[in-house]
Order: C-alpha cells, then structure tokens, then sequence
C-alpha cells in the first residue's frame, strides 16, 4: 500500500501529540491502582519498545545484509532499548539516559520527522519503526517518572552520563572506519559532520583532523558532547520538578 507521511499533515500533529495522549489515558487508568500493576503496564511499554528497534534491524538486515544501521549507536536506537532495560528492571541508570537524553531527541524527532517523510510508503517496516519508535521512546521515559517506577538520583544521573560518554567513544571511531573504510554514509551522535541537525555554525568552529582512515573535529565534538551533558543536567532537574508537581515533597 502507497501512502506517505506529510509533514504538517494533520496525521503529523497527531503524531506529535499522542504520547501524551496516551500518557493522559494511562494517568487516568493507573492513578488509583496498585504499584504492581503499573510496573505490568510499564513492562509492557518496555518489550514493545525493544521488539520496533528488534523488527527494525531484522528487517534491514535480512533485505540488504549488514549496515551501520543495525548497530544501535544512534541516540534514538539506543533510546528505545534504554526504555526497555528502564521499564523492565526498573534501572535507575537506563532511566536517566532515556529520560535525561533520549526523550529530548525522540520528541524532537517527531516534530521533526523529515526521515520519515521521506520513506517512499509510510507502511515500509523502516518507516513504522521510525514511527512507533520515537513514539514509544517518548511515552517510555515519561512512563517510568510518571509513575514513579523509578526515581533518578544524582548518582544515577551521572552514571547515565557516563554510559552516554562511553557510547560516544567507539561511535567516533566507528563513524570514520564505516564512512571512509567501508563506505556506508552513518553519523552516529551527529558527530562526524553536522548533515541532519542545524549545527553546521558549530561545526565550522573547529577542523576536521585526518589520521589515515580516521577524521575527528576535536572542537565540534566537544561542543556537541557538551550540549548534550547540559541537555541531560536540564532534564534531570525537569524530572525532580514533574515529580514534585504530581505526588508533591512525598
């Protein structure tokens, strides 16, 4: 079946408004039943997460064999097993990375949702996946703090920026061997160049440095892990006042 997604179609806006939704709903179902049985919803919430990323990469894989693609180093790839390992062992350090990063990116993805628009049929599994990926990341991370399922301390905060630093190391190499060595056009984190996001000014602060196969620019690297850091600090306090707002100094 042909049918393409439309930026600012009104399936668009509906795309953007339905996590909320659907948290609303579920805020109104949950408020008054018991911890156990939001943790089974949220399990439910988590494998659904997991088994789009699953699908996604299967399906790129068994139509075109490997590709950088499948290898879940993309801030949203990720976001959605990091949604998983939050909801189903009530990690507080998966929690802090979906809520504290993934949650931003996804939410911008929706609203942003060019990829999308550009699958030839909405109905690809590629294009679904993007769909109900970034959807699920949202509704996810806004699960698990909603519903107290986890709270994230300091502790787990920095942990969470840690393990983002730690992704971000062999992405940065990966980046050049895959893109000079192998010749797939992959950017995970966006930082090998700045195609896709609107930080070419940042980009252009630095150079780009060549060491055989491998290409780093030092400056734009650092601007962009440093955005992300500030990014997630913002979150997390964003997260201690939405707790606040809902269950109050409890």
């Amino acid at each position: 079946m042909q049918f393409q997604f439309k930026m600012w179609s009104p399936l668009h806006y509906i795309y953007i408004v339905s996590p909320f939704v659907i948290l609303f709903v579920l805020w109104l179902f949950l408020r008054k039943r018991s911890d156990k049985t939001r943790y089974i919803v949220g399990v439910v919430i988590g494998v659904i997460s997991l088994c789009i990323i699953i699908m996604r990469n299967v399906d790129i894989f068994v139509s075109g064999g490997f590709n950088p693609e499948i290898i879940p180093l993309q801030v949203c790839h990720f976001g959605n097993i990091a949604v998983f390992i939050a909801l189903v062992f009530r990690s507080k350090t998966a929690t802090a990375v979906a809520w504290c990063l993934n949650i931003v990116c996804a939410f911008a993805s929706l609203v942003v949702a060019d990829s999308l628009a550009g699958y030839a049929s909405f109905f690809e599994i590629t294009a679904q996946a993007y769909f109900w990926g970034h959807m699920f990341i949202v509704l996810g991370a806004v699960y698990a703090v909603m519903f107290k399922i986890v709270r994230i301390d300091f502790r787990a905060f920095l942990r969470g920026i840690l393990c983002v630093v730690i992704l971000l190391i062999p992405a940065i190499v990966l980046n050049s061997y895959f893109r000079n060595v192998m010749g797939f056009d992959i950017n995970y984190f966006y930082v090998y160049d700045a195609h896709g996001i609107p930080f070419q000014m940042f980009f252009d602060l630095g150079k780009t440095y060549a060491y055989g196969w491998f290409h780093v620019n030092y400056v734009y690297t650092a601007i962009v892990l440093a955005m992300g850091i500030a990014g997630m600090t913002v979150m997390y306090f964003v997260q201690k006042g939405f707790q606040r707002l809902l269950y109050g100094r409890r």
